[in-house]
């Protein structure tokens, strides 16, 4: 019996360039967000113990409630960066998942991948994300896969790369039991 072959796109316009940051960020670099979350709601609560009779409490509160949002400032930046280094490109990379690799492939190059160079595989609403590195991503559109059977590919990945699928961090879903699957979900390559 032969394996079904997929195949699947993505265009990366600048949604999808923002996307891919922030798939990044809450997947490898999320650790970051919680220490200034941490550090910004440290500061709100130093400045209510204070209180709002003292300078330095009301600086503390102050201080804290303008970083707080500013939490995913280094993804916005860093997708940002990625679409101004295109310069008006939009390029679409177009993906064959075969038996034993799988091709990305444009107008300008074609590349062949083994299964075993991805480190961890994200699920999120609307793209799939293998991850070869911690700073890098293959993007694939869901709605762009063919055949349209998300299961037998989720699987047939799940199978070919060795790791299950996982989702990206995010502080409503954040615990040990995550933690330890999004561990045991990540092949680590040895320096």
């Amino acid at each position: 019996m032969s394996e079904k072959k997929y195949t699947a796109s993505v265009v990366y316009d600048n949604t999808n360039m923002h996307a891919l940051s922030h798939a990044i960020n809450n997947t490898f670099k999320f650790n970051l967000k919680l220490i200034y979350a941490v550090i910004c709601i440290g500061l709100i609560v130093v400045g209510v113990f204070l209180g709002f009779d003292n300078l330095t409490g009301i600086v503390c509160i102050a201080f804290g409630c303008f970083l707080l949002p500013s939490i995913n400032v280094m993804e916005k930046y860093e997708a940002n960066q990625a679409i101004k280094r295109l310069n008006g490109y939009v390029p679409k990379v177009n993906y064959e998942f075969r038996r034993d690799d799988f091709v990305c492939f444009n107008e300008k190059e074609r590349n062949t991948f083994a299964y075993s160079t991805i480190i961890r595989m994200v699920r999120m609403k609307e793209a799939y994300y293998l991850f070869p590195n911690p700073t890098q991503a293959y993007m694939i559109d869901r709605t762009t896969l063919k055949p349209q059977d998300e299961e037998g590919f989720e699987a047939l990945l799940a199978e070919k790369v060795g790791l299950e699928w996982t989702a990206p961090n995010s502080f409503l879903t954040l615990s040990l039991k995550k933690i330890r699957s999004d561990s045991k979900n990540t092949r680590l390559k040895k320096a």
